[in-house]
């Protein structure tokens, strides 16, 4: 099975440090809170994960998405969702969602409540279902192509700097050895004169 966060974190290249290492805090919340979760990891116009007991995404009870400079902790039943301190944002029939600005957000009570509730409601659908299935993790032929695509262009960044060093040292050295071919030359013509 694949680690997530390998498979996340060249997906997330492009987004600020914060988003990335936000998203993938609220990812591991998750993953604690729900041991044996499925996720689906997708590209479109953002990256996210979408986290289910059965292995379908018609069963998903939270995902988790980065946009360019937030991260939304999202609820598919969350209108469903007992929420006293009104943190839930959203207007449509089902899907709710919260802002995570930090991942220091994640520590607070009330979040971590409802993402317990999320995952009895995600436990509740796969008995329903087909119950509940073997934990793996699935991507989406989008997400896998990029993934590979950001892993090739890092590996040859990787390459180029490699050469580079190589050709300053070997300019840096030429030079030392020129000034020592001249200072060995000088040497060995007073020696002659002196004698």
């Amino acid at each position: 099975m694949e680690d997530p966060e390998f498979v996340l974190r060249p997906l997330l290249a492009g987004h600020p440090d914060g988003v990335r290492d936000t998203l993938l805090a609220t990812c591991a919340v998750v993953r604690k809170a729900a041991p044996g979760v499925t996720e689906l990891i997708f590209l479109s116009y953002v990256v996210g994960d979408v986290f289910t007991f059965t292995g379908g995404s018609g069963t998903g009870f939270i995902h988790v998405v980065a946009y360019a400079n937030h991260v939304n902790l999202g609820f598919f039943l969350g209108a469903e969702l007992d929420d006293p301190k009104a943190l839930l944002e959203g207007s449509g029939k089902k899907i709710r969602h919260i802002r995570i600005e930090a991942s220091a957000d994640l520590r607070r009570k009330p979040v971590r409540d409802l993402i317990d509730l999320a995952v009895e409601q995600g436990i509740a659908m796969a008995e329903m279902r087909d119950g509940i299935q073997p934990r793996s993790v699935k991507v989406s032929a989008k997400a896998r192509l990029a993934t590979r695509a950001q892993k090739k262009k890092t590996q040859q960044k990787k390459t180029q700097q490699k050469s580079e060093k190589k050709t300053k040292t070997a300019a840096a050295k030429k030079p030392q050895k020129k000034v020592a071919k001249r200072a060995t030359k000088k040497v060995a013509k007073k020696a002659r004169k002196k004698r």
